[in-house]
């Protein structure tokens, strides 16, 4: 259903890569508040704290929910919450036999921890195996072109030549390392079930057992145990997001400046139009993706200020958190699937490349450089050198080619 209120649908489609932002929708968030509850029902079971029917009646009620965004939607205004009204729905679903299964020992912000938690993970591995892709092309980059003499710019001058090897090698280690960071704050993500006030009270003596339980079911860390107001696990994530959206900034901000008319080195494959000025080809991908990358700084910095969790839970802050890193994730997924249009296919004219250099001197450690950072990204050893890549384009042959492409 199309909402008349949504304001991220031009956005995520315009992004032109929906597949992240598909996962980390309400309805896959609010989903996975279910899928929270039927976990936990099922761990308590498990630790021996619900009986065999009371597993069964709370499963079941739980399988048979239709999940409505748009009601849940409206009832959370009431408690601030969606949690609340799900739980209150799948309570009366359960009946009797089944309502100690349901929401067991949990407070609102166990079930929504969690199912951001979720999201975020999933998210997460569809952004790095999609990054994975742009920096393969990079590799090929690096070492199509190794060889190929640029002009290096520092400070918004022409410096000492390099190739243009290199420089998409340096491009690709900004990415890889941003990627690395990225994963690494991914895997730390744990699961959240500590009751009204963090010591699982609710389900003593069972909790602790409880807790370990749900987080082995839903394949998440159990530590820390409780961080109802220890908001670091996010905060790390949403600057790693951060930073991986600051690589793709400069990426695209290179490819910008290399494709200005006067210079006149890089042509995307399918440059943008103008309204007013149909011979213009405009580095389209690379603005786009250069206008989403610009949006994570502020995002990033609200879930640092919602660091700030007061006493044994955050008002205002821990709600600030929920659309702000869902849309810091999309966002970053937009930026990067910008850099890929931009990437895949691009020209490279390497005759502007060698009519701009001042200083026709040695390029230095260049290739030395070149095959460390390629050394280093591992999982990049074989870039496209065949078609052999679903989720690509046939890029080199136009690459091979591009330098047959004119200033205009």
């Amino acid at each position: 259903m199309t909402y008349p209120y949504s304001r991220s649908t031009y956005s995520d489609i315009a992004g032109g890569d929906t597949a992240v932002h598909s996962l980390i929708s309400d309805e896959q968030f609010l989903g996975a508040i279910v899928e929270f509850e039927k976990s936990l029902a099922t761990a308590a079971y498990d630790c021996g704290y619900l009986t065999e029917s009371e597993h069964a009646a709370a499963v079941s009620a739980i399988d048979s929910y239709e999940l409505d965004v748009e009601e849940i939607s409206q009832l959370s205004a009431a408690g601030a919450n969606p949690a609340i009204p799900i739980a209150k729905q799948l309570k009366a679903l359960a009946g009797e036999e089944g309502i100690k299964g349901i929401h067991t020992g949990a407070t609102s912000q166990d079930a929504i921890d969690t199912a951001l938690v979720l999201v975020f993970k999933r998210g997460v591995a569809e952004l790095i195996d999609a990054t994975s892709h742009t920096m393969r092309i990079l590799a090929g980059l690096s070492e199509l072109f190794a060889d190929t003499p640029a002009v290096g710019r520092t400070l918004g001058q022409a410096a000492q030549p390099m190739t243009f090897g290199l420089i998409a090698a340096n491009w690709l280690e900004v990415l890889h390392d941003a990627c690395q960071e990225v994963e690494r704050a991914s895997a730390l993500l744990p699961v959240q079930y500590g009751g009204a006030t963090g010591t699982l009270a609710a389900t003593h003596p069972y909790g602790v057992k409880i807790h370990d339980k749900l987080a082995n079911i839903l394949k998440l860390e159990s530590h820390p145990r409780v961080w109802h107001t220890n908001r670091v696990p996010f905060a790390r994530l949403a600057s790693s997001l951060a930073v991986l959206a600051g690589a793709i900034r400069k990426i695209a901000s290179d490819i910008v400046f290399m494709s200005a008319t006067e210079v006149g080195e890089l042509r995307e494959a399918t440059p943008g139009g103008s309204s007013s000025m149909p011979h213009k080809a405009n580095p389209a991908a690379a603005i786009a993706a250069d206008g989403y990358a610009r949006r994570a700084p502020g995002l990033a910095n609200t879930m640092l200020e919602a660091m700030d969790s007061r006493m044994q839970r955050g008002t205002g802050s821990w709600h600030a958190e929920w659309a702000s890193l869902r849309e810091l994730v999309a966002v970053t997924a937009s930026a990067q699937a910008r850099l890929f249009a931009s990437l895949n296919g691009i020209g490279i004219n390497k005759e502007a490349m060698e009519n701009n250099l001042l200083d026709t001197g040695a390029v230095g450690h260049a290739q030395e450089l070149i095959q460390d950072i390629l050394n280093r990204a591992e999982s990049l050893q074989d870039p496209h050198r065949e078609d052999d890549c679903s989720y690509c384009t046939p890029w080199q042959d136009a690459v091979r080619d591009s330098n047959k492409f004119t200033k205009e």
